[in-house]
Formats: structure tokens, C-alpha cells, sequence
């Protein structure tokens, strides 16, 4: 199976991230940083995560003016060790654009609604439209949606948060599939992964954890 999972990171820290990063290098697509972890790391922390080799995710849900957030993808992009950047598609197709156009190896992602949020596949596909629209490399959106925004193309990336087992605590999400069901739906699909923090790293050991999840996939 390939490695599909990017490990949330979302806690501010430092050390933490580092055990997490480094007990989950094996089996992680890569690693997932919000604001919260961000804001203390900066820049030196981002290179130092990205000597685990894995793939950095910044979730910073960029919603600004369309100069602002183009500004700020160019600062990204300067930084040379983002993968992926996030902005909310609900800045509009202005925005999305002008994003765009300072991404030249950095991949965007649009957020749709967040999966902490009740929402209807139309609103979801709506905004998953404008991201393609734009032009911008791929979109978040739960599981529950995986398939209907799939159908609008088939070279947009697809990121899925939500990911919580049947039985286990969903925390504050809303929107949810398991990882067994994920893998089942997307299990041809090269360009979809999914994005777990706390079921990985909240109790035990994280590398174990993920281990768990992985299998029981299989």
C-alpha cells in the first residue's frame, strides 16, 4: 500500500513535533503544520522537520485581499521547503488566482469546509469548483465528498481531515470516515491522501499508533 497519510502536527510544541516526526517517518506520506506550530517554528523549524523526509504540509488557510495572499505565497514559496500551502476557496476566484500566480513549485490546496463543520455536497462542490477554476493544484475536503469532488477532475489532489475509527472518539469532527473505508474508496486513486493528528499521537506511542491504523486497513 503506498503511504497516504499526513501526520496533523497541530500542537505548538517544538519537541514534541520532532518525536512525532521522527516516529512516524516510516509509514507517512508527511506532516501536517498549522498556525499554532508555525508561529513558534518559523522558518528553522520548518527546515529541521523537513530533515525527517517527508513532505511539508503548511496549513495556514490563507483568507486576505488577492495582493496580500499572493505576498505571502511568494514568502512561502521563498522558504523552499512547503510542499503544500493552504487558502480558503471562500476568498473567491480573484484570490485564487493571484495565489496562483506567485506558485511556481509550491502546490495550493483550496479548503472547501472544514470538516469540524455540517455542510451539504453542493457547498462543497461549489467551492471545489472554484479551485479548479483558478487553477491551483488540489482541495480539502472530507471523505464523505472524496468521491463527487473526484468526479470533477481527475488530476486535482485530494486531501481528506476527518479520519477517525468507527468506534473511536471523533473529537470535534463532524464529517468523518474511517481510515478502512478511506483506503476502500480511494484505493486507485494516486492522488488522495488523508490527514490524521490526534488518533497518531494523542495516547502511546505514535509510531504504533500509526502502525494500528495502517493495518487495519488491510
Amino acid at each position: 500500500m503506498r503511504k497516504n497519510i499526513f501526520v496533523a502536527l497541530d500542537f505548538s510544541n517544538f519537541d514534541k513535533a520532532l518525536d512525532v516526526a521522527n516516529s512516524v517517518k516510516d509509514h507517512a506520506a508527511g506532516i501536517k503544520i498549522t498556525n499554532e506550530l508555525f508561529s513558534i517554528i518559523g522558518k528553522d523549524g520548518l527546515k529541521k522537520l523537513s530533515s525527517f523526509g517527508l513532505d511539508i504540509f503548511l496549513d495556514l488557510k490563507l483568507l486576505d485581499v488577492p495582493n496580500t495572499v499572493k505576498k505571502t505565497v511568494a514568502s512561502i514559496e521563498s522558504l523552499k521547503t512547503v510542499k503544500y500551502l493552504t487558502l480558503h476557496t471562500s476568498g473567491g476566484y480573484d484570490m485564487l488566482k493571484s495565489a496562483n500566480e506567485a506558485a511556481k513549485e509550491l502546490e495550493l490546496l483550496g479548503v472547501t469546509i472544514l470538516t469540524s463543520q455540517s455542510a451539504s455536497k453542493e457547498q462543497v462542490l461549489t467551492l471545489a469548483n472554484l479551485a479548479i477554476k483558478s487553477g491551483i493544484k488540489g482541495v480539502i475536503s472530507s471523505a464523505q465528498e472524496y468521491e463527487s469532488v473526484r468526479s470533477l477532475s481527475k488530476d486535482l489532489k485530494i486531501f481528506c481531515p476527518g479520519i477517525r475509527d468507527v468506534k473511536g472518539n471523533k473529537h470535534d469532527q463532524k464529517r468523518t470516515k474511517s481510515y478502512s473505508e478511506f483506503c476502500d474508496m480511494s484505493k486507485d486513486d494516486s492522488k488522495v491522501y488523508c490527514v490524521i493528528g490526534r488518533p497518531i499521537y494523542e495516547s502511546g506511542d505514535a509510531g504504533q499508533n500509526i502502525k494500528k491504523i495502517i493495518q487495519s486497513a488491510n
